[in-house]
């Protein structure tokens, strides 16, 4: 049987900022989208599905849609019955690249996402889910401190105009939304805020 790397890998897309805002607004207005907030919920949950899946060094198969490991040397075959598509570790790596899929140091953040949306059946429980995610940062391994946003990793647009943006998002709780802006103040994103955190 031959072999063949026709589908090419695809990973889940950032979220449009739009739809998020639209969402947040919606909500400090006292209406509850649930179908926007189930469309915001689904766009976040395939992209922390992507950052798990890299994480764990696993890829989709574009033409069975069987999930396996990636290995770093060689072929990585897919195990799919009757399936004959494979990858090579450096094709994996680059279209890691390409989607901008590689977790960080978030991944506790994405999989707590992952592994919690799905349960979630109210528009309360959904919009805490998400609201929690958006907000989440990268964490020091080693000194277990906030690096730096994982909006960037969430939503397109570049990093700058993303952590801006979300600064200026509504707030589902300001108390939450002022403990976020001073974790902020605390990592390498403090200058894309400093107007917002009042520093010169």
């Amino acid at each position: 049987m031959s072999t063949k790397e026709l589908g090419k890998i695809r990973w889940a897309s950032p979220l449009p900022p739009r739809l998020l805002k639209r969402l947040y607004d919606s909500d400090a207005q006292g209406f509850q989208d649930l179908e926007l907030c189930d469309k915001v919920g689904i766009y976040l949950y395939v992209r922390c599905r992507t950052f798990v899946l890299v994480f764990q060094h696993k890829v989709e198969c574009p033409d069975c849609y069987t999930v396996f490991n990636v290995s770093a040397r060689n072929k990585s075959m897919c195990p799919g019955d009757g399936c004959n598509w494979y990858t090579t570790h450096s094709t994996y790596v680059q279209s890691v690249r390409n989607y901008n899929a590689h977790p960080g140091r978030a991944v506790d953040a994405y999989l707590t996402f992952y592994q919690k949306y799905p349960g979630a059946t109210t528009y309360k429980e959904k919009i805490v889910l998400i609201d929690q995610l958006v907000h989440s940062f990268h964490i020091d391994e080693k000194k277990g401190t906030p690096v730096k946003s994982v909006a960037s990793k969430l939503l397109e647009g570049n990093k700058k105009d993303v952590v801006r943006f979300l600064d200026e998002l509504s707030a589902l709780h300001p108390g939450d939304k002022e403990k976020w802006r001073r974790t902020v103040a605390g990592t390498i994103d403090r200058r894309i805020v400093c107007g917002s955190l009042g520093e010169g």
